[in-house]
């Protein structure tokens, strides 16, 4: 199913999402062990009583005894949102690399340390932070969690296969989990704003337009089930490549076939696939290159930083060479 969305459609999106972080109810506890993202409209915040914070992640209820003060973010999507809170992490899993994080998620963040890989977190140095929360990823870490739940209360949410709609949904299960649900509805009224502020810049909607993340062994496209090209689709962009994978690996033929008339590309490295492909006759034949509508963009800005700030750059990269 596309993610194309109308500007009704995002202001509806919206007002569920600001709905959502005042809702109160009947909290429950249950919790079912799930491998793969349930219906969205089952993550949502849920009550707060006695001090006790009660939300419903990905795989069922959570129950906090108090407001978490020590939080580990294992996504870099998960400490984008919580610097826009005014939240900061104690650890957070950035691959050994802090360069990935965006420049305006690291103006916002104080000290933290680093527990390790995403995809292999460090068990026992997340244990030593002594958290009381844990903010994890139920595809990336889904064979972690029963030792996260060891050390402290884990938050799963789908984040790597998130979209722009479900990104919005963290952004108010996380605000309830924190404590910060009125931060979170001032924040989410800004960037409404501010989508709809930029969106008056941009010229000519009506493109097909392909994010996709590169590196020297292949093409990476991000279709409109991915962060990045639902959020193109939202803003009214055509999804070139109509696959229902968010990140499926593409040829150069299959590139040509699909014919994207913008492409933004996010290198891994300094030297991709791309430099291969820029010998072959196909690669003239794509709008894109023919018309010079190739644009790379960072990696940690368009796909990595789910959350605020990571779309709000994508927009202003969008209006930079899209622009009116």
């Amino acid at each position: 199913m596309k993610h194309y969305f109308t500007r009704f459609s995002l202001i509806a999106l919206i007002t569920v999402f600001a709905l959502s972080l005042a809702a109160c109810g009947k909290s429950t506890n249950t919790e079912t062990a799930a491998t793969t993202t349930p219906a969205a409209a089952s993550q949502k915040p849920t009550a707060q009583t006695d001090g006790k914070i009660t939300v419903q992640d990905a795989t069922g209820t959570l129950e906090l005894p108090k407001k978490p003060e020590r939080i580990v973010a294992m996504e870099f999507g998960f400490t984008d949102i919580l610097v826009t809170l005014g939240v900061q992490p104690v650890g957070v899993a950035d691959d050994d690399s802090p360069d990935l994080l965006m420049d305006s998620v690291k103006a916002q963040l104080k000290s933290y340390k680093s527990v390790g890989s995403r995809y292999e977190p460090n068990i026992e140095l997340i244990s030593s932070l002594k958290p009381d929360l844990i903010i994890a990823d139920i595809n990336k870490h889904k064979n972690a969690i029963a030792q996260l739940k060891g050390i402290a209360p884990v938050l799963v949410l789908d984040d790597f296969q998130a979209d722009y709609n479900q990104m919005l949904k963290n952004v108010g299960i996380i605000a309830k989990a924190v404590g910060k649900e009125e931060e979170g509805k001032k924040r989410l009224a800004e960037h409404q704003a501010k989508v709809e502020a930029m969106k008056k810049k941009l010229g000519a909607t009506n493109l097909r337009v392909l994010p996709a993340v590169v590196n020297p062994k292949g093409f990476f496209a991000h279709s409109d089930h991915a962060y990045s090209g639902s959020y193109l689709a939202m803003l009214g962009y055509t999804d070139p490549v109509k696959n229902t994978a968010a990140y499926p690996q593409i040829t150069l033929e299959q590139l040509v076939e699909a014919n994207p008339q913008v492409l933004f590309l996010m290198p891994t490295e300094k030297e991709t696939i791309v430099k291969q492909w820029e010998t072959n006759p196909l690669w003239q034949k794509i709008d894109a290159v023919a018309n010079k509508k190739v644009f790379t963009v960072e990696r940690r800005d368009w796909s990595l930083s789910r959350g605020f700030l990571g779309s709000e750059k994508i927009l202003d990269d969008i209006v930079k060479n899209l622009g009116q």
